[in-house]
């Protein structure tokens, strides 16, 4: 993966949400309020004999969900949390702390006893 533009926020990692589509390629509304039509693309490499592979995409991945260790230093305005497989001390913590705001807290499967500390 490359960082399309690093002072504005564009790099490796940076969330975003498809908003809609501009001839063809994805508008996306990043966590840093940028709006950006994401265009593909172009990577080379040199292989033997002297030949070359050319590789074109649209560089985004989606996702709907990461692991709360994943989510580990994020702070989401929006996020729903299953607590459903809780395993270690301090997890449930980490996974409800990412939420900037209690409005942007859902929390699915909850069971106290997921909720614990060492």
């Amino acid at each position: 993966c490359k960082n399309l533009d690093i002072q504005r926020g564009l790099v490796n990692g940076a969330r975003g949400v498809v908003t809609g589509y501009e001839a063809d390629y994805p508008v996306i509304k990043f966590a840093c309020r940028l709006t950006e039509v994401i265009k593909p693309v172009r990577w080379v490499f040199k292989i033997g004999g002297g030949n070359t592979i050319v590789r074109k995409q649209i560089p985004l991945k989606l996702a709907w969900a990461i692991s709360i260790h994943k989510s580990q230093g994020m702070t989401l305005d929006c996020v729903e949390i299953s607590l459903a497989k809780v395993f270690e001390c301090g997890q449930a913590y980490v996974a409800l702390s990412r939420a900037k705001s209690l409005e942007g807290l859902r929390v699915v499967d909850f069971n106290r006893n997921c909720v614990r500390a060492d």
